[in-house]
């Protein structure tokens, strides 16, 4: 515990120093992630395992860690055999939450919103008993939001508010903006968030606001619980409809301070830029939502021939890039900073995000994404004017993709490890260079007016949002180098 909270402490003041950054990630990696120390965390956690069955948190912390390495069968014997010995008992909410999460990691997820109902029943059985769901408050942690992601799912629970789709409360986060993923981003919430920052207040609160906290799964609607997956398509697809505008919008003084920085950084004043964000992960997460940064060459190249600019973004410990035209390595640059985050979301003429959280914020500032590489398609969070390239899953047994029908079934729509879909015979293949192109030259002609969706495209993105509908799942336009290349993936499996 007490070298957890020394990471959180000294992680984001080491951000803004890549060198410092860089000798910290090697040294925690040495004793925290490393073979020898993982072997040493495992084998201990393993003897918990087969020596005392009834201590229980030690081994959800085991199955969690099996199952993001891809053993799903160990994850989930000892998920199942915990959730076998009544563990309300003897189980805090994390534990809860690390068993979900397998659940979910392993598409099984109505088995894991089930679990993750049984938190919200037992927080809402205390607040009521305790009289403090007449207060009129709701909570939003840092150990809940404090992921860049997170902080954009802020944005539905305002917007649900604005819509009578939640109850009005006096929305409150707990935290200082430091001991968030992106201390400016935070800021921006003031308008409609109140902060309590004060540890010893924070302290003071806990009682209550546990009870009342948000979760990042499960949505409190006044009337029962929603998963937020059903819960955000719901709201974003009637704030589409009602035609209203973003929540957020960037200030006079970091658009000022934004457009100086660029220049530094090589920028021609006048030209037109964009960030780009590409997710990486360790080999042993062996995460869905991880792509390769090198495949992305000839998009970028499409976008300096119009005289555009690429800064990508990401931290101090991502792999250096290829002297691409018209690119800025930003994410290894000294001049890093929280509020440039904020800048190029807001202002850059789109994003091109992949399924991580940088993705999930340009919408909030009213500005579109090219999402590529996206995996598990059920889960996305996004805007109007987004437009999604998808991974494929090829089913090795019948020597096809699996349907976009397929996709979105809870058997595979929800599943993020690569070691999972191994186990079913499914392979994950990351998009091409060439539909990488065809996705950025598509969104250019999108935000220059020059797009024309066919009479084909226009009846399979119908398509497509009919089957969204049905699952709960957001229709977020299709890109046409998806659904030129594979306009069959949009009827039935039978179908083909």
């Amino acid at each position: 515990m007490i070298f957890r909270r020394l990471r959180k402490f000294l992680k984001p003041r080491l951000n803004r120093y890549p060198p410092a950054f860089r000798l910290y990630e090697a040294t925690s990696w040495v004793f925290t992630r490393s073979p020898v120390a993982l072997a040493v965390k495992r084998s201990v956690a393993s003897g918990i395992d087969l020596a005392f069955r009834m201590w229980v948190a030690p081994r959800c912390r085991l199955a969690y860690r099996y199952a993001v390495e891809g053993h799903v069968q160990k994850a989930i014997a000892i998920a199942d055999d915990v959730l076998a010995r009544e563990p309300e008992l003897y189980l805090g909410d994390d534990s809860f939450h690390r068993l979900g999460s397998i659940y979910y990691l392993q598409g099984r997820y109505e088995d894991a919103y089930r679990l993750f109902e049984r938190i919200e029943k037992r927080r809402y059985e205390i607040a009521r008993e305790f009289q403090y769901d007449r207060l009129g408050l709701r909570f939003f942690s840092k150990d809940g939001f404090s992921a860049i992601g997170h902080l954009g799912m802020l944005d539905k629970y305002i917007k649900a508010e604005i819509l009578g789709i939640i109850p009005r409360r006096t929305n409150v986060i707990l935290g200082s903006p430091q001991e968030f993923s992106n201390p400016t981003y935070v800021r921006y919430w003031e308008k409609y968030f109140s902060r309590v920052t004060n540890p010893r207040a924070i302290s003071f609160l806990a009682s209550l606001s546990e009870s009342l906290r948000e979760d990042l799964s499960v949505v409190r609607t006044g009337n029962g619980t929603r998963s937020f997956v059903a819960f955000g398509s719901d709201v974003q697809s009637r704030w589409d409809g009602e035609g209203r505008g973003p929540l957020l919008e960037l200030g006079a003084e970091h658009r000022e301070r934004g457009y100086r920085l660029l220049q530094d950084l090589g920028v021609p004043e006048g030209a037109w830029f964009i960030g780009l964000h590409v997710r990486e992960g360790s080999d042993r997460m062996r995460d869905v939502r991880n792509a390769d940064i090198t495949t992305y060459r000839l998009a970028i190249e499409e976008i300096a021939k119009r005289g555009g600019w690429v800064l990508r973004m990401g931290d101090p410990k991502m792999r250096p890039l290829p002297p691409w035209p018209n690119t800025i390595d930003y994410a290894l640059s000294a001049k890093r900073e929280d509020w440039m985050d904020v800048f190029l979301w807001a202002e850059g003429r789109f994003f091109i995000g992949t399924g991580s959280g940088p993705q999930m914020i340009p919408p909030t500032f009213g500005k579109p994404v090219a999402i590529a590489n996206y995996g598990p398609i059920p889960t996305i969070v996004c805007g109007k004017d987004d437009i999604l390239l998808p991974k494929q899953y090829w089913l090795e047994k019948d020597s096809r993709y699996l349907t976009l029908e397929e996709r979105l079934s809870p058997d595979s729509g929800f599943r993020e490890s690569i070691g999972a879909f191994a186990a079913m015979g499914i392979r994950v293949v990351d998009n091409t260079p060439e539909e990488l192109r065809d996705l950025i030259v598509e969104m250019m002609d999108r935000s220059d007016g020059r797009y024309d969706a066919t009479a084909q495209e226009h009846a399979l993105q119908a398509r497509f949002a009919k089957s969204a509908a049905a699952s709960k799942v957001y229709p977020v336009k299709i890109a046409r180098a998806f659904m030129s290349r594979y306009p069959d993936l949009f009827h039935p499996s039978t179908a083909r």
